[in-house]
């Protein structure tokens, strides 16, 4: 079998709306194929569809198909990637629990709202990097324990004061700690440098507190900036969604697949079109 020959037919299909061939075509390459992230992509077209009736079959070739640690690690992460935490970490037993598998295990549990357990994973990294730190931070805001979530992205802005994850991790932890002014004041802030990322951060923190129309204007202008800036396109898309400009939601979810395939903010804009549509 060809497979990007078949990859190809299946998008005609799609792109043409015969949906309901898509499941035993993308069936038939996984089985054809055996090769996991040819596996993956099958079940990422299927998700893109909205369509689950062989998910279970594609799950149940991936698992059987993988053979070392590292291809568990990537199928795991882009397994996450696709909503599945669950099923992600259900691969990764047994695997050795260096920097990265601890890092993904802790990723799959903060989906799955395992607060707790991903915060022992988390704090087990013997190399942190930043969004490590944000984890920990979000973490510790999911817990309750607010005034430790905000002195940890404040000690995390401090050591990385450009790093925009860093920034967005600060306002959130202020927010969820019922510090919304400050968040605000922050932002104000960051809006002197007239950057990419500052308008993001705005935008994001705009969401956050329910001004969709800010949130949306200086999102817009963060990608006006910077095209390929994912956190301005996350809120983009998210503020289209809301307004009910579903299509052009869509297009954004879309385009920050080409930037970063599998990115999750492209899947939560997808998720949240599908609930403004439902």
């Amino acid at each position: 079998m060809d497979i990007e020959a078949e990859f190809s037919a299946v998008r005609k299909d799609i792109a043409e709306g015969r949906l309901s061939e898509v499941p035993l075509k993308i069936r038939a390459i996984a089985e054809s194929s055996g090769e996991p992230f040819t596996i993956i992509k099958c079940m990422s077209i299927m998700k893109s569809v909205g369509d689950d009736s062989v998910t279970l079959d594609l799950m149940k070739m991936l698992v059987s198909s993988l053979e070392d640690d590292d291809t568990r690690l990537q199928s795991a992460m882009a397994l996450r990637s696709l909503g599945y935490p669950s099923n992600a970490l259900g691969i990764l037993k047994g695997v050795e629990k260096d920097d990265p598998v601890l890092r993904e295990s802790a990723r799959c549990l903060m989906d799955l709202d395992e607060h707790e357990e991903a915060l022992d994973r988390l704090r087990a990294i013997q190399s942190p990097t930043p969004n490590d730190g944000c984890m920990v931070v979000d973490a510790l805001s999911s817990l309750g324990e607010h005034s430790d979530a905000v002195a940890e992205a404040r000690r995390l802005l401090s050591a990385y004061p450009a790093d925009y994850d860093v920034a967005v991790c600060y306002a959130s932890a202020l927010i969820s700690a019922g510090r919304q002014k400050e968040a605000v004041k922050y932002v104000r802030d960051r809006l002197k440098e007239k950057s990419a990322d500052a308008f993001a951060l705005a935008g994001h923190v705009m969401w956050i507190i329910g001004n969709v129309k800010s949130a949306g204007a200086y999102s817009s202008r963060a990608v006006q900036i910077d095209r390929t800036h994912l956190g301005g396109m996350e809120v983009l898309g998210l503020c289209l969604a809301e307004k009910g400009e579903i299509d052009k939601a869509r297009i954004v979810a879309g385009a920050i697949n080409e930037v970063r395939p599998g990115d999750k903010a492209a899947l939560n804009i997808i998720a949240y079109c599908e609930m403004k549509g439902s």
